[in-house]
């Protein structure tokens, strides 16, 4: 039986999706390693030639070329069912991946405005406008960036003030939306309108497409060098995604601050979040000076009671 590798994918990553699965990162990933196998003239999936591909750059994470061979592996699984000489299967743990875990940046409500002011000098106007709304929509609702790039027009309620977003592994939540936050959504859809329908993608590109999540990154890149944010020595530049775990982080500080119940806002935040384990919710939650200093304040109004 003969099997050719780049259908085989395709039907394996259609496959996936029919199933659930978002694949951020598989097509680009299996179309690299193919591609890698051509280069070497090579027409079956080896071992060795998963781990060259996973370890060939230098400088990567060992999670990410962990990653990578974890992909291939799939992919190897998946053609060796279909004929096993076109395909060894791939053991599980040959590159160790465990990272330790990087500091996010927290963002303080002035960077924030900072950084959306200056979204607004970007070229062109367009790309401009969008990133100025992307970063505004981040930090309000916490939402991962992904998620923001997936909105379309029609998942905006103006009348109710929510936006229906879809998580990873399709899960769909709706989330609230300040009435500031309404308004500046269709503030955006206005200038959206001259270049793009009124229906499809939320966010669009300078072309009218939807907003490519690699540009975005990389115009934030430049918008966080142009602000001059302080970054620690040896942590890591700000990100797009770190607007979550400042979101995250603010939500315990109110929560403090309003003497709630601790867990079960974290229960509501990991609803709103989309995390379908409250546990995952935790990984959120980086200690502050901030956060801190109002769990100090508490613990010491708490004490006083108790005397």
């Amino acid at each position: 039986m003969s099997v050719d590798l780049r259908l085989a994918a395709a039907d394996y990553l259609r496959d996936r999706r029919a199933r659930g699965y978002e694949l951020a990162d598989e097509d680009w990933l299996l179309k690299s390693f193919l591609d890698d196998l051509d280069a070497r003239g090579e027409t079956t999936i080896t071992i060795a030639a998963a781990i060259a591909f996973a370890t060939a750059r230098p400088g990567q994470t060992p999670g990410w070329r962990a990653r990578k061979l974890r992909v291939v592996r799939n992919l190897a699984a998946h053609v060796h069912a279909l004929d096993p000489s076109v395909a060894q299967l791939i053991p599980p743990g040959l590159i160790a991946s465990k990272t330790p875990r990087e500091i996010p940046y927290l963002y303080s409500d002035r960077q924030i405005v900072t950084l959306m002011d200056r979204a607004l000098t970007l070229s062109p106007a367009m790309l401009a406008a969008s990133m100025h709304t992307l970063i505004g929509l981040l930090a309000a609702t916490g939402m991962r960036s992904g998620e923001a790039a997936a909105l379309n027009v029609e998942d905006l309620d103006v009348d109710r003030g929510v936006l229906l977003v879809r998580g990873k592994n399709r899960r769909e939540r709706e989330l609230p939306l300040h009435p500031t936050a309404v308004q500046a959504l269709l503030d955006y859809l206005q200038v959206r309108g001259r270049l793009a329908p009124p229906t499809g993608p939320l966010l669009i590109g300078a072309k009218g497409g939807r907003l490519n999540m690699n540009t975005a990154r990389a115009a934030f890149r430049k918008l966080v060098n142009d602000s001059g944010l302080p970054v620690p020595p040896g942590r890591r530049a700000p990100r797009l995604h770190d607007a979550r775990h400042s979101f995250a982080v603010n939500t315990l500080i109110d929560a403090h601050r309003q003497r709630a119940d601790i867990d079960a806002r974290i229960a509501v935040l990991a609803n709103y979040l989309g995390h379908a384990d409250p546990s995952h919710t935790y990984y959120y939650l980086t200690a502050s000076p901030q956060l801190m200093q109002t769990v100090r304040d508490r613990l010491a109004a708490w004490q006083e009671t108790i005397q």
